[in-house]
């Protein structure tokens, strides 16, 4: 079988491995093969709702934040699709879901490096070549062989489900990332149950709750939105918050020790998790515009529950049991339908596990280490780089799966790249000061 050779094989095609395709279009210097095992781009296509924006600036796009020129940022996407005046009088920073996942997949068509259809079933070293080994395989069968001096990891995140979410196989009972498949159905069950307290949760409550009508409402059809978060809280959205999101921060961050690392960026899920302002406004102005003279609001929210367990009756009615981790008191709650906003995690394909201890340096945890500069620490002679997009939190730093970061980083992997300093990296990305006064 044939052996391609290149320079860099990046691994998995979102946001952040695409940005670092698009950067280096501009480098022919460097020989890149991107790989992604979907039939093709979509960006988080079970959330991708009418109405519904990015939560980051425009700016954040896949160039722009290293090379404000660059022929693929957005505002050259605008010009191409004839809407720059539509968007100047359109007066927003937050820009439309549908029309983000619609300039990336813009993006990828000018992209030949980007292959879909090709799973990464292996990685290994060959430490005589000094090069990287992959094996993928399309969906047909069909198997090709990469040779790379280095490889860019950005598999991204999965959709994680609770024990009571893995066991049991109902097509009423979905994670939110499956959301607008599920949603002609929702609408036409008598009650549905939302889980979750974050920006998904609520988008999902808000198109579920619009689409109700009072007639509905007046026939005991119902939402409930439940979660075993306290309340219903928005994320930090302040000026002087957002500067977690700098690489000033980051670089910061890589000075603290990985315990130091972990316990603070536990304590940082008010800068991610929570809802915006808007969709917490929406859903309140229509709660209150609804009850008018005492009409039945057909939504109702509880907090400090946690979903327990959940089984399905004969019928086809779901019993779901809660605990109120305030009140230490159990209920059995019925529902036609739940939705699973319950986040997403970091799930390493086999080969990327396969690398620990043999390749990839691990610590107490048996976890990968991270440099400041994005590469993976290695445990052996080997020379290859494995650059790590997006990793978890905890390594990098709350910015790591921000889109506002995705430039920058592949600014500084592609540095690494070409062997000089191409794109220059902000030194003073924030007015704090994130050590010891001087």
């Amino acid at each position: 079988m044939d052996i391609k050779q290149t320079d860099l094989a990046g691994i998995g095609i979102g946001p952040f491995n695409l940005g670092l395709a698009a950067l280096l279009s501009g480098h022919s210097e460097v020989n890149a093969v991107f790989l992604d095992k979907t039939p093709t781009f979509h960006w988080h296509a079970g959330l991708l709702l009418p109405g519904t924006t990015l939560q980051v600036p425009f700016l954040a796009d896949l160039v722009t934040m290293a090379d404000p020129c660059h022929p693929l940022s957005y505002l050259n996407y605008l010009c191409q699709q004839g809407r720059l005046y539509q968007f100047y009088y359109y007066d927003r920073f937050l820009i439309p879901r549908q029309e983000y996942d619609d300039y990336c997949r813009w993006a990828v068509r000018q992209l030949p490096s980007c292959h879909f259809d090709a799973c990464v079933k292996a990685v290994s070293y060959d430490y005589r070549q000094e090069r990287f080994i992959l094996e993928s395989e399309s969906a047909a069968g069909d198997r090709q062989i990469f040779s790379s001096k280095d490889i860019a990891v950005g598999v991204g995140t999965q959709p994680y489900h609770p024990e009571w979410l893995k066991n049991t196989s109902h097509p009423l009972i979905q994670h939110s990332a499956q959301f607008t498949y599920m949603q002609k159905q929702l609408q036409e069950c008598k009650q549905v149950t939302v889980v979750g307290a974050g920006q998904s949760a609520a988008e999902c409550v808000l198109a579920l709750y619009r689409a109700l009508q009072p007639e509905q409402i007046r026939a005991g059809a119902s939402i409930r939105w439940i979660t075993r978060s306290a309340g219903f809280h928005p994320m930090e959205f302040s000026k002087l918050g957002q500067e977690c999101f700098t690489p000033v921060y980051m670089r910061y961050f890589q000075t603290l020790t990985p315990q130091k690392r972990r316990e603070v960026s536990a304590g940082q899920g008010q800068l991610y998790k929570g809802i915006s302002f808007a969709t917490i406004g929406d859903i309140y102005d229509l709660l209150y515009e609804r009850t008018i003279a005492g009409a039945p609001a057909g939504l109702t929210l509880f907090s400090n529950c946690d979903v327990q367990s959940v089984e399905i009756l004969p019928s086809g009615v779901i019993n779901m049991t809660c605990l109120h981790t305030q009140l230490n008191q159990q209920q059995t709650i019925q529902t036609d339908a739940i939705v699973a906003a319950t986040g997403y995690h970091h799930q390493w394909p086999q080969w990327f596990e396969e690398l620990k201890g043999s390749v990839l340096q691990t610590d107490e945890r048996n976890d990968y280490l991270v440099n400041e500069d994005f590469t993976a620490v290695r445990c052996d002679s080997g020379k290859g780089r494995i650059f790590i997009q997006n990793a978890e939190i905890a390594k990098q730093g709350v910015g790591s799966p921000d889109l506002g970061m995705g430039a920058t980083r592949n600014g500084v992997i592609i540095n690494q790249l070409l062997g000089r300093q191409y794109y220059r990296v902000p030194e003073y990305s924030a007015f704090q000061q994130y050590g010891l006064p001087q």
